[in-house]
This record gives structure tokens, C-alpha cells and sequence, in this order.
């Protein structure tokens, strides 16, 4: 039963008092809010997080808060958990978090001073709510919330992700409407058992386990019915990139790691506001996936300086913006990065490749790089730094067998990619480096290539190859091409590493790359031009050491 009253529960906590309300939006609809206040009467700063996750989730961070001097609201989006209205993913989020906002601004417990936080969703419904301009926003933490679902997490490189599929499902099986019939939601958590079986369907088969779920069913079939970044995909809460200009000038601290999906679009959204507004904006950039902070990331160990406190590091913003004080936490730099590499490659006692790392600085984002450097695709396997004679490495594409992912940034992040056994995947690498290579900044690949399919797909993959063979991703990009030849611009993805001397740099194409992408239905005969005019290559942005 959904709640339709407007307080109904309150509990004393150590240093902190949490009420559960429901807040009216503008058409009536209520949505469930838990508060956590100090215990001392007064008026505070506001810090808020809007979720279709489960508000509950919030708590021990809404805790951390109340307990240093704000007033923490966790609240679950429209038509998720407690809350009454309908979901439909990131669309309501921005009149529906302009009007909490605005909310919490006049309780009386509220000092006026509004800011926001969270991460993934989190973060984009922030982006979404600032596009209304709310008179009491005034800073935001932004943590891993991307620039275009299309380009991110929808089709990247026109291709379906199924990550979003999965999300889907995910999101059904947790719905009210799951709550509420037990016998509805089984399917969804048998075939949660085995996502892997579930992803191979023909997409129309697949849908089929959300009929029970219209709101679900609807945006799984809009995913499929907007291939493209058309007017579906343009809408403010799937779109931070075309709306940078409504984005209400305020301080904002972003956060994102080099192994999360949605890097490229904090990246972009930072670089956007940084430019455009006068507020101060801030950039980390960790060894991280897309849940940041953490020293490891999937089979990688990047030492303790990897580990962030982010609770400290968001009370240290709130603290300056909100309460007036000093930061304790936060440096002056604008752009704080972690440049991966320089370990010794051993393992550490738990069998994670040691790769190590630091943190730099910089004044922007990309860093400025001291030049480009071209590794061309060569006959035989090889990477090289000069062109060769024309020649082209074929393969066939089949649907019915793709490629594997393994790691990276839509998969269990970093992962020994092994030694390619197969033959639908080009793999290529240089020789031993008889110096350090030191790279930050966004990874492009120029591929000429040629395809007998009406449509066929391409991916590039990038790995840092210590002496003993484990080859490590460090990123991955994709495109779909239309016609028989062309020549592909293709982004790699941004990261930052130092390729150590006698390590080799590696790069693998294929047309597939499954579970990540749904594999193109086409069976392909595809061709990789390397030398000569068509030359092929890959290149990565340097910079000092």
C-alpha cells in the first residue's frame, strides 16, 4: 500500500533523528522520503539523494550527514519502492527533483542552502533537476552520472548495449508491482539466474519476460525502436549533453573512474560546465569502475593511494559551499587524475596483478598532451610506428559464435585478456618499449576497413602487455559501419597509463563482443586494411612523465 499520509514514522538515532514523509509534487503525486536530522533543533544545510534503487540504501551515508550538521533527505523516484506515480527511467526526474528541492528549502528545519548528491542515476537525476534552475540549489557532488544514455549505455557506437537490458530486467523484478505479485516476478528472477541465456535471445524473445511489467515493457521497446539519437534519446533526463546550458550555475564536484561506462560522459560534462558557468567545477578521475573509490578494480591492485573517502571528500565540499568553511579535503587543483601503471606486476597476496599508480594534477580536462603517438596495424600481427606496405588480415563474423568480453568497462573491469586463440579477432602488438610511455587523455583508432554485410560491427580493444603475457584492457570502443568499404573513426575511450619499459602495447579488433553488445544478426566476411593508403592505427595521447 502506497503511503498517503505525511508523516508517519520517526526514530531517534545516535547523533540523529530519521522520519519517514511522503513530499506532494506539483501533480499531486507523493513521494517516500526518509529525513535524517540532528538531534539539536536548529536550521541546516540540506543534502539530498533521489533513487529508484530503494531510499533505504541511502541510509548509512544520510546517517554520516546528520551527524555532522546537515539534514539528510533519501528520496525513492516516482513509481519506485514507497513512492506513488508511475516510473518510467530518468524522464520525471527533473520536475520531480526541482520540486524536493524546493521543498526542503522551506521546512523548517532548513537554513535554505540546498545540495545534492549521488551516484549513476543518482548523478543524472541531479543534471536533470538543475536544467529547471531551482532558486535553492546551491552545490552538487555529481558521482559517475553520464553526458548521452544513446552514446553511454543505450547503443555506444550505434550498437544495442544489453547492460541496459540487464538493467531493465533488474528494475522490473524490484518494481511495486513485483512487490505486489510474487508469481509475476519469478520469471524475472529465474532468468536472473542465468542473464548470460537470457541475453542470447532474439531480442523480442527476451522482451517477453517483461509483459507482466508495462513501464518496462514500453522502455525496452523503445530501446530497440530509437537506434538512433533521435528525439526519444534527446529528452532532458536521457540527454545532460544538449542541455549543458540549462544547468543551473553551481559548484560542482565531479567524480568517475577510468573503468566506468559512463566515464567519457562525466568527462564531457565537466570540460562543458567548466567552460560555460563561473562557479568552480572539480574533476577525480580514479583506477575505478563504475562504483568508485576502491583501491582494486576487477583482477588489478593500484595501491592504498588509489582508496578514496568519498564521505569525507563530499562533507568537505558541502562543508565549504554550505556551511562557509575551508576545505580540510579538497585540493585547489581543478583536475585530480590517476595515472595507472609503474608496478612491478607481481601479484598481491589475494592474486591481484599489482599495476600500482598516482595521482596528478592538472589545470583541465584532456590534459594537454606533448604529441600523439601512432602505432599502425602491420602484417603478421605486428604494431608499429611506420607505415607498410598495403595489406589487408580477414575474418568472418558469426552471430551464432562471438567474441567474449572479458573486462573492461561494461564487464568486471580489469582482466587478463590472455593470448587471442581466436580467429574472428585481430590481434596486434609492438615490440618490447625500450622507454616509458606515459599516455593520459581520450585513445582514438582510424580503422580502414571493408565488409560484405549491409551493416557490420567493429571493436577496439587497447591493453597495457607486461613480460610475462598478462595483458591488461585498459579500453574499448565500437562502431556500427554501413556499406561496403570505409574508414572508421573510432574512440578507444580516455584512461591514463604508464606503459613501462619492455612492456608491449596491444590492440585486438573483432565484430562482436558478447555480453556487452548484442552481436550484429548479420554474418560478415570483414577485411582490416593495414599500410599504405589505407593504412590502419591506432593513437594514444602522450604526455610527460
Amino acid at each position: 500500500m502506497l503511503i498517503r499520509i505525511l508523516f508517519f514514522l520517526a526514530l531517534t538515532l545516535p547523533g540523529a533523528v530519521r522520519e519517514t514523509v511522503t513530499v506532494p509534487m506539483r501533480d499531486g503525486v507523493k513521494l517516500a522520503t526518509d529525513v535524517y536530522r540532528p538531534e539539536a533543533p536548529g536550521k541546516y544545510p540540506v543534502v539530498i539523494s533521489r533513487t529508484p534503487y530503494n531510499k533505504s540504501g541511502q541510509r548509512s551515508v544520510s546517517e554520516y550527514f546528520a551527524e555532522r550538521g546537515y539534514v539528510a533527505l533519501s528520496q525513492d523516484v516516482r513509481g519506485r519502492f514507497e513512492s506513488e506515480g508511475d516510473f518510467y527511467p530518468f524522464v520525471n526526474e527533473g520536475l520531480d527533483g526541482y520540486d524536493a528541492i524546493e521543498w526542503a528549502a522551506r521546512q523548517p528545519w532548513s537554513n535554505g542552502k540546498v545540495g545534492t548528491w549521488g551516484a549513476s542515476y543518482l548523478a543524472w537525476d541531479q543534471y536533470h533537476a538543475a536544467m529547471y534552475q531551482p532558486p535553492h540549489l546551491t552545490a552538487m557532488f555529481a558521482d559517475v552520472g553520464g553526458a548521452s544514455l544513446f552514446d553511454e549505455f543505450g547503443h555506444p557506437g550505434g550498437i544495442p548495449n544489453l547492460g541496459w537490458a540487464r538493467w531493465l530486467l533488474q528494475s522490473a523484478a524490484t518494481s511495486p508491482a513485483a512487490a505486489r505479485d510474487p508469481d509475476a516476478r519469478k520469471p524475472l528472477m529465474d532468468v536472473a539466474q542465468n542473464t548470460r541465456a537470457w541475453l542470447a535471445l532474439d531480442p523480442k524473445k527476451r522482451g517477453q519476460v517483461l509483459v507482466k511489467f508495462p513501464a518496462h515493457a514500453r522502455a525496452y521497446a523503445d530501446w530497440y525502436a530509437h537506434p538512433t539519437e533521435d528525439e526519444y534519446w534527446r529528452q532532458k533526463g536521457f540527454y545532460t549533453r544538449g542541455n549543458h546550458k540549462l544547468i543551473k550555475d553551481v559548484p560542482i564536484y565531479f567524480v568517475t573512474g577510468w573503468f566506468d561506462y559512463f566515464a567519457e560522459g562525466v568527462l564531457e560534462n565537466f570540460a562543458a560546465l567548466a567552460k560555460i558557468q563561473k562557479t568552480p567545477k572539480k574533476l577525480m578521475v580514479g583506477p575505478w569502475p563504475h562504483g568508485t573509490g576502491g583501491s582494486e578494480c576487477g583482477n588489478a591492485a593500484f595501491g592504498p593511494a588509489a582508496k578514496l573517502d568519498k564521505n569525507a571528500l563530499m562533507a568537505d565540499w558541502f562543508d565549504h559551499w554550505l556551511k562557509g568553511r575551508e576545505y580540510a579535503v579538497v585540493g585547489p587543483e581543478n583536475v585530480r587524475l590517476f595515472k595507472m601503471g609503474g608496478g612491478p606486476g607481481d601479484r598481491t597476496a589475494d592474486g591481484r596483478l599489482n599495476h600500482k599508480g598516482e595521482w596528478f594534477t592538472a589545470a583541465e580536462w584532456p590534459p594537454k598532451p606533448a604529441g600523439h603517438r601512432r602505432f599502425y596495424l602491420r602484417s603478421g600481427g605486428a604494431l608499429g610506428a611506420n607505415e607498410t606496405a598495403a595489406a589487408e588480415a580477414t575474418y568472418v563474423h558469426d552471430p551464432a559464435s562471438p567474441a567474449q568480453s572479458v573486462g573492461g568497462r561494461y564487464g568486471n573491469c580489469v582482466q587478463d585478456q590472455g593470448v587471442n586463440r581466436r580467429s574472428d579477432v585481430l590481434s596486434y602488438s609492438s615490440e618490447p618499449l625500450k622507454t616509458n610511455l606515459v599516455i593520459s587523455g581520450m585513445v582514438t583508432a582510424r580503422l580502414s576497413v571493408r565488409s560484405d554485410a549491409p551493416t557490420s560491427d567493429f571493436i577496439v580493444k587497447l591493453m597495457d602487455v607486461y613480460p610475462d603475457g598478462y595483458a591488461m584492457i585498459l579500453g574499448e570502443g565500437q562502431l556500427r559501419a554501413s556499406g561496403a568499404r570505409n574508414q572508421l573513426n573510432i574512440n578507444v575511450g580516455s584512461t591514463s597509463n604508464l606503459f613501462s619499459a619492455g612492456h608491449r602495447v596491444r590492440v585486438d579488433i573483432s565484430s562482436s563482443n558478447f555480453p556487452r553488445s548484442e552481436p550484429n544478426p548479420a554474418k560478415a566476411n570483414n577485411a582490416v586494411y593495414q599500410g599504405g593508403a589505407n593504412a590502419s592505427y591506432i593513437e594514444l595521447p602522450e604526455i610527460g612523465n
